[in-house]
C-alpha cells in the first residue's frame, strides 16, 4: 500500500474513532475515498441524523464565505452541533472564500465545518495561497489520490466480500483492464455483478463470479486509448501507435497529458530494468512498478525488449519533448509524431549506442 493511500484510510479511521473535528477539509480526484469520508463526518457529527436546524450545505458557485461564517457562528438547536457543508470549493474563486480566514483562527467548537473539494487536471487546489495554508493549518486535512493499479486489485476483492461474492484472479484482470481503476466505476461494476447473480441458496456462502460472467455483465468502458498508446509502444508497433496518437489528439486529449503518460510508461520499464527487481517475483515487481500484478508481465516483456540504455535515451528525450510542447512553435501533432517515429525504429536506441562507443 502506498503512503499517500495508507494515509487516506487511517485519516477515515480518525474520524470514527476521534470524534468530529471544528474543520475538516477534504479533496483530491479521487471521488469513492471522498465520498465515503464525507458520509463518516455525517455520522459522527450528527448521530441523530441531519435536520434543517442544524445542517446547511452549499454548492459550488453558489458557495459566499461570508455567508459560510455566519453559518458556522450560529449556535446548535436541539443537538449537540451543527454541520456545515461546503461543496465543490474548487468551483469558488479563492477571494469569495477570504471571510473565513478570521474564522479559522477560532472555530466554533459546536459546528462541524467541511470544505470539500473534487480536483481534476483543470480543478486544482493552489496551496500556495494564503487561505489554503490557513486552512490546511485550522483543519483535519486529507488528499484523496486515485490509487495505483497494483493497489486496485485488493481494493475490489474487499468490495466484493462485502457483497458476498468471490472473484478469481482473472476476473479482478478483467475489472480493472475493463473499467479502470476509478473506485466508484469499479463499485458500480460490483453492483451490476451483485444483481446479476441474484441471492444466493446457501445465504453465507459467497457468490462465484465466472471470468465468461464478468464479460457479459461489465462492458469495456475505460478509456483505453492512452492504454493502446504505450502498448503499441512498447510493442515498436509505428503503424498503431501513429494511429492511436493522432485519434488521441483529434478528440481533444492534452498533448503534455499524452507526453506525460508515455513518460510514465519508461519509468516503469526502467524500474523494471534494475538489476535487484529483475529477478524478483511478480508480486514484488508490481509493487516496485507500482502497476497490477495482472499486468506485470506486459510489462516485464516490454523492459525486456528495451535495452537500459535506450530507456534511459526516450525518458532524455521526453525532457526535450516536454519543453517542446510548452515553448516551440511546431504543431503538437508534429512534435509527438517525431517521438513516436523515434521509439518504434528504435533510432534513439542507435544514437545511445553511438554516444557509449
Amino acid at each position: 500500500m502506498s503512503k499517500q493511500t495508507r494515509a487516506a484510510r487511517d485519516f477515515l479511521r480518525s474520524i470514527k474513532t476521534d470524534g468530529p473535528a471544528p474543520i475538516y477539509f477534504i479533496y483530491g480526484e479521487e471521488t469513492f475515498m471522498l465520498d465515503e469520508a464525507l458520509q463518516a463526518i455525517k455520522d459522527v457529527a450528527c448521530p441523530e441524523g441531519l435536520n434543517d436546524f442544524n445542517f446547511d450545505s452549499f454548492q459550488g458557485k453558489e458557495i459566499k464565505g461570508d455567508t459560510l461564517r455566519s453559518c458556522a457562528e450560529m449556535l446548535p438547536m436541539m443537538a449537540a452541533r451543527r454541520l456545515v457543508l461546503a461543496m465543490d470549493i474548487q468551483e469558488v474563486p479563492p477571494a469569495e472564500l477570504e471571510p473565513l480566514r478570521d474564522y479559522f483562527k477560532d472555530p466554533s467548537p459546536t459546528t462541524c465545518l467541511v470544505l470539500h473539494a473534487r480536483t481534476s487536471q483543470k480543478k486544482k487546489i493552489d496551496g500556495r495561497l494564503g487561505f489554503f495554508k490557513d486552512l490546511k493549518k485550522a483543519a483535519e486535512t486529507c488528499e484523496f489520490k486515485p490509487m495505483y493499479e497494483n493497489e486496485v486489485g485488493p481494493f475490489i476483492q474487499r468490495q466484493a466480500q462485502r457483497r458476498g461474492l468471490r472473484l478469481p484472479g482473472d476476473v479482478v484482470g478483467y475489472l480493472i483492464e475493463a473499467v479502470g481503476t476509478d473506485l466508484t466505476a469499479l463499485s458500480t461494476a460490483l453492483d451490476k455483478l451483485d444483481l446479476f447473480l441474484g441471492a444466493s441458496e446457501e445465504p453465507d456462502a459467497p457468490r462465484l463470479v465466472a471470468l465468461d460472467v464478468a464479460e457479459n455483465v461489465i462492458a469495456r468502458t475505460r478509456s483505453r486509448s492512452v492504454f493502446d498508446l504505450t502498448d503499441a509502444l512498447g510493442n515498436r508497433d509505428y503503424q498503431s501507435s501513429l494511429e492511436v496518437l493522432q485519434q488521441m489528439l483529434l478528440d481533444g486529449e492534452s498533448a503534455i497529458g499524452i507526453s506525460h503518460m508515455i513518460a510514465r510508461h519508461f519509468r516503469i520499464l526502467v524500474k523494471l530494468q534494475d538489476p535487484t527487481v529483475r529477478n524478483a517475483d511478480n508480486k514484488t515487481k508490481a509493487s516496485v512498478a507500482r502497476v497490477s500484478p495482472f499486468f506485470v508481465n506486459d510489462y516485464v516483456r516490454q523492459a525486456r525488449a528495451f535495452p537500459p540504455s535506450e530507456t534511459a535515451a526516450i525518458l532524455r528525450r521526453m525532457l526535450d519533448v516536454d519543453v517542446a510542447l510548452k515553448s516551440s512553435s511546431l504543431k503538437d501533432h508534429v512534435i509527438l509524431e517525431a517521438l513516436v517515429a523515434d521509439i518504434c525504429t528504435g533510432s534513439l536506441r542507435a544514437a545511445a549506442d553511438h554516444r557509449s562507443a
